[in-house]
């Protein structure tokens, strides 16, 4: 197993904040040890790590034993340098998203939005790696960078996603308080 991301990776995170997504969590689980030197690899030039409580929730529930579970908290734990709360800004921001989105957020979940809403409040300052792909669309996120990983017979390719800037908006007043 191999990571291989884009010229310039680790200089664009310098002093941002790269949220994990949950499939990255799920990824690290069948090789560990290269994750875990990719991701020091950032913190050493800058990056902070982090992600929500909602990406650990995907991520442990279904747990088969209070091993497993307590293994994934455990995971998580040993990464992230920050779990990001979530403020009045951030609901806000979800209600904005899901107007951005329309009938193409339909298939989205939750915990896609509230990401999507740490990168609408944060703007430029932090940004997303996920294997999901598809559920950060271009016309509502930049793909800043490419991350492939080999992994036996396949190749897993996250996008690194920014909020772009040009689609801020006001504050929804369709929001319920």
């Amino acid at each position: 197993m191999k990571i291989i991301p884009t010229p310039n990776f680790a200089d664009f995170l310098k002093n941002k904040w790269l949220l994990l997504d949950t499939n990255v969590f799920r990824d690290i689980s069948c090789n560990p040890t290269v994750f875990t030197e990719f991701f020091i690899s950032l913190k050493k030039a800058g990056a902070t790590l982090a992600t929500v409580e909602a990406v650990k929730f995907e991520l442990m529930k279904g747990s088969a034993t209070p091993e497993k579970y307590k293994e994934k908290k455990n995971l998580v734990d040993g990464i992230v340098d920050n779990v990001l709360p979530y403020t009045p800004k951030t609901t806000i921001s979800v209600y904005d998203l899901i107007q951005m989105f329309g009938i193409d957020g339909t298939a989205l979940d939750l915990t896609d939005f509230i990401l999507g809403a740490m990168l609408k409040q944060y703007g430029q300052k932090i940004c997303l790696m996920t294997r999901d792909i598809s559920d950060f669309i271009q016309t509502i996120f930049d793909l800043k960078h490419i991350v492939n990983v080999t992994h036996k017979n396949t190749i897993f390719t996250y996008g690194i996603y920014q909020f772009k800037e040009t689609k801020k908006l006001e504050s929804s007043s369709d929001t319920p308080f």
